[in-house]
């Protein structure tokens, strides 16, 4: 024994082993279900993600496709400069060409997004002419003849057949298929002759074919809204009505032959996440947002070369293709999502470090019964000279073995449920691991420490231990307590993200962890203070079940401390994630209603009017209020200096004040006196927010709008929250937390509209009440959306109708209401995962702290049962023996409710900025802290459940092993 100072051998460490058994099964589950949360955690919500980027993807592409690529396509010519046309059956593989091409410059994650690309052609405007064609507006109507590689998977044909290759390529009428709406609008029929007038020459043509959309809001009647219906627009001599024709490619060929030196092209790229994909991924994230602004440059080197001239055309199979212009979407909407993922990952990076956290706190409970059961054994071993080191050696040798057998297979079941992904870092599962497998060494050295300390007579302290009076249980509540501090301390001074961050936040995982610690050193702390009040009551009662009860749990209030240690961080994150959840929700309720303004709202170009008289005539409006919007760079006159992307917001207060009576705005602009005349080129009076107007206290600007410049003049300063006001949410989404000036009265009027700008009509059911879902549902939509393309603002925007509406040339009409904006949110993948995360952790915690009070009852239940025999034999019947050991329970089951809820709402005060929620929310501020009362009020309702559950279980599994009477001479405890 000499060897290992009083090893034993190890056939007595076998014996041993197989005597605790029990606690050996419990850490094996522990580092199976440790584990499995550690590897599989990534995998299963980068799987989420990838849905929600997927998801995304297809939603993003509904209001217009997020790449697109146009070029103008050269006639086919020889060598010496002639023309070469017709060469039929070459288009089609031309425009693929091009196309596939530019597919092929995109590597990476962005190569996987880009699924497919279809190439459209389009002839410039030819007027339309012949026998028995009228001509709208006094002049012919301009058709121009279009073919899209994809119109056969797009059009239905009602009458008459497709567009065929024509006879000859140089004087065969050219076949043409025309809409419903085209048709009428043109006054043609199937069957009738026509002639196109083009710059060059004449054509003859034939329409063979009517068609309609078998989906009239997808990318083909966006990029070629005249396709399907027609549109008047406004010239020098009055109006020309604009339409389109489709046609086979052979048709455009002919074209060439007849004089058309290139074609208009465009490419749709489709953008989809493949369900295998890893989009969703920190680094597939990075790299496809990365691709994606890449792509404007490495799709053109890719058809054209390195060198790339404008002047200068590429090849492009017999024809050659100018340098394509690419616009992309895809970076910013991958962008917003990256933003949204990352605080994602960080706060379920919490919620598994809580959950290994109570895994490890569950293991120590485990590890503090098996020393208990054996403490006579161990207490005879050191009676032979077994040294503490090598006690606790055994204990290691018992459970690493154990432990490890639990991290296999747990890597099995997280490889096989992983679905082929790969499986998350093993530092986090093989940290847990250790801490299990040492939790018995450490519990059998702690236990050794405290028999020696019980042995022998008080130590005089010396030097600053006598000074401080310090202890051990001191010192390491000290070291918590510290180490929390200067957790929360850093974290509130670096903000939400660390400079060079990197996924996971292991700071925001760890310091909540920490404080959760802290937590239950303070809950132990104050633990005993209402136990005593409360005993003391119990005393100056006649019962005796409340006496015995509370004396009980007062004498075991230290070992209450193990199942506070799970029960409470248990607690504390599913609080914080109902928190976080109920937070998110209803800071969405509100952004909704900040980008709605009203019950619904109209936004159009604001070089355009809206049609204000006409929406106010829509079944359920009971009021429109005109709100324009706009940005502007400002030249101060003190200093010269330049102020950018500062938003304009014009409003009529006396309006807003009808609709929305609280407006703080519509006061501090009736207020400021904004409503009174203003004279030809005077100073526009404004009032700004607080921060430019300290900076220019009554200032005054050049306003550089992009097309105009006005005078701006600083009168006042606008109410705290200005940004949040719901009425002018909607035109200052996209400039919200910069600079902000609001004009009232006339000065609202004379803010000049810009290109990419909107105004907005934002639309009430009752003035004077704010608007709501049931506000929204009283407005007639579908009236209110024929009205808007119907309007000006919609056909001078790019064409209105069935078609879709305006989606380019220029800012979109977009109609918002509540309802639907609140529908684009209700899947979000991301928060839905978030949400998993805390009710996963939530739900094993407390079935891990329902494993810990079983732990602790076991460690008590040979004193407890002396103490009931005792009790019985002096007359205490069994329902009262059942409810002293209820009474028990009622201390620690307190503590824990009430330490678990302060801890999980305390959590956002301490964390402070780095708890950003803004990202989910996108409204004008960070939301307001909105717990998920419901989700917190089960959460404790099921702790206290289970704790009564875990006595019974306790009571079932230990009946044999509690002595029912006292043997002869036995006292109680």
């Amino acid at each position: 024994m000499s060897g290992l100072g009083g090893f034993g051998g190890w056939r007595p460490a076998l014996r041993e082993a197989r005597t605790g058994w029990p606690v050996l099964v419990v850490l094996a589950v522990l580092s199976v279900v440790l584990t499995v949360a550690s590897l599989l955690w990534p995998p299963v919500f980068d799987g989420l993600a990838t849905k929600e980027l997927g998801r995304r993807l297809a939603a993003g592409q509904v209001d217009g496709p997020l790449v697109v690529a146009r070029a103008e396509l050269n006639a086919p010519r020889n060598f010496s400069g002639q023309s070469t046309a017709p060469q039929f059956g070459t288009l089609d593989s031309d425009l693929t060409r091009v196309g596939e091409g530019m597919r092929q410059g995109a590597s990476g994650e962005l190569a996987h997004t880009l699924v497919r690309v279809s190439g459209w052609a389009q002839s410039d405007g030819m007027d339309l002419k012949g026998e028995g064609v009228p001509w709208p507006n006094g002049s012919p109507g301009s058709v121009s003849l279009a073919y899209a590689q994809d119109a056969a998977d797009r059009v239905r044909w009602v009458a008459g057949r497709a567009p065929a290759q024509p006879d000859g390529p140089e004087q065969a009428p050219v076949e043409l298929g025309m809409s419903r709406r085209g048709l009428e609008k043109f006054g043609l029929r199937i069957g009738q002759r026509v002639t196109l007038g083009g710059r060059t020459a004449f054509t003859e043509a034939v329409v063979v074919g009517e068609f309609e959309p078998l989906d009239g809001s997808d990318d083909l009647w966006r990029e070629l809204p005249l396709l399907n219906e027609p549109m008047d627009a406004a010239v020098p001599n009055g109006y020309v009505r604009y339409g389109q024709a489709m046609v086979a490619p052979a048709a455009l060929e002919a074209m060439e032959a007849r004089g058309a030196l290139s074609l208009s092209a465009v490419w749709v790229f489709g953008a989809a996440e493949q369900p295998w994909g890893t989009g969703g991924t920190t680094a597939g994230v990075r790299e496809l947002s990365a691709g994606a602004r890449e792509f404007t440059r490495s799709a053109v080197t890719r058809v054209c070369g390195e060198v790339v001239v404008d002047s200068l055309a590429c090849p492009a199979g017999v024809r050659t293709v100018a340098p394509p212009q690419l616009q992309e979407r895809l970076s910013v909407l991958v962008d917003g999502f990256a933003r949204q993922r990352a605080r994602t990952v960080s706060l379920q990076s919490f919620a598994l470090a809580g959950l290994l956290a109570i895994g490890v706190s569950t293991a120590v409970a485990a590890a503090r019964l098996g020393a208990r059961r054996r403490e006579g054994a161990l207490a005879l071993q050191r009676a032979r000279g077994a040294g503490e080191v090598a006690l606790a050696a055994v204990r290691l040798l018992e459970a690493v073995p154990a432990v490890v057998l639990g991290v296999l297979a747990g890597w099995a079941v997280s490889g096989a449920l992983a679905g082929g992904r790969p499986l998350g870092g093993w530092w986090p599962a093989l940290t847990a691991a250790v801490l299990v497998a040492g939790a018995p060494a450490v519990a059998v050295w702690w236990q050794g420490r405290a028999s020696r300390r019980a042995g022998r007579e008080p130590v005089q302290r010396r030097g600053a231990k006598r000074a401080l009076g310090l202890s051990a249980r001191l010192v390491v509540e000290g070291a918590v307590l510290v180490l929390a501090a200067a957790g929360v301390l850093q974290l509130r001074l670096r903000g939400a993200t660390p400079p060079g961050a990197v996924e996971p936040d292991l700071q925001l995982a760890l310091v909540p962890v920490v404080l959760g610690l802290a937590a239950v050193v303070v809950v132990l702390r104050v633990y005993p203070v209402p136990l005593r009040v409360l005993t003391g009551w119990a005393r100056r009662r006649r019962g005796t079940v409340a006496l015995v009860g509370l004396s009980q749990a007062g004498r075991r209030s230290a070992a209450a401390a193990t199942a506070l240690l799970v029960l409470v961080p248990a607690l504390g994150c599913a609080v914080f994630g109902a928190l976080v959840s109920g937070t998110v929700r209803h800071g969405r309720v509100e952004a909704a209603q900040w980008r709605t303004g009203g019950d619904a709202v109209v936004l159009g170009p604001s070089q355009r009017h809206l049609p204000l008289e006409e929406l106010a005539k829509v079944p359920g409006v009971g009021g429109v209020l005109s709100v324009r919007g706009g940005v502007a760079a400002l030249t101060a006159d003190e200093d010269g200096s330049v102020v950018r992307g500062v938003g304009l917001v014009g409003v009529d207060q006396a309006a807003l004040a009808r609709f929305e009576p609280g407006s703080r705005v519509a006061a501090a602009l009736d207020a400021a006196g904004l409503s009174a005349p203003l004279a030809a080129g005077a100073e526009l009076p404004a009032l700004a927010d607080a921060k430019t107007a300290a900076r220019y206290p009554d200032g005054s600007f050049d306003a550089d709008t992009g097309a105009s410049r006005i005078r701006i003049r600083i009168v006042g300063v606008l109410p705290a929250g200005a940004e949040r006001d719901r009425a002018i949410g909607p035109v200052v989404g996209d400039v919200s937390g910069g600079p902000l000036l609001v004009f009232g009265g006339p000065a609202a009027e004379r803010l000049p509209g810009q290109t990419g700008q909107r105004n907005a009509a934002v639309l009430f059911a009752e003035p004077g009440r704010a608007g709501s879902v049931a506000g929204a549902q009283r407005i007639d939509g579908t009236r209110l959306r024929a009205v808007v393309a119907a309007s000006a603002a919609t056909g001078g925007a790019g064409g209105g109708g069935s078609a879709g509406g305006a989606i380019r040339r220029g800012a979109p009409v977009e109609v918002r209401d509540l309802p639907g904006q609140l529908n684009q949110w209700a899947d979000d993948g991301l928060v839905s995962a978030l949400e998993l995360a805390f009710r996963v952790a939530a739900a094993i915690g407390l079935l891990l702290g329902l494993a810990a009070v079983v732990l602790e009852l076991l460690l008590g239940s040979a004193e407890r049962g002396r103490m009931l025999a005792y009790l019985r034999t002096l007359g205490l019947g069994a329902r009262a023996a059942a409810g002293v050991q209820l009474v028990q329970l009622l201390p620690v089951m307190a503590a824990a409710v009430i330490g678990g809820t302060l801890l999980g709402l305390g959590l956002p005060w301490l964390l402070g900025p780095a708890l950003e929620l803004r990202a989910f929310t996108s409204g004008p501020g960070a939301p307001a802290f909105a717990p998920d009362w419901a989700s917190i009020a089960l959460a404790a309702l099921g702790l206290l459940v289970l704790v009564p559950c875990a006595a019974a279980l306790e009571g079932v599994t230990g009946r044999r092993r509690v002595p029912q009477v006292l043997r002869l001479g036995e006292g109680a405890q």
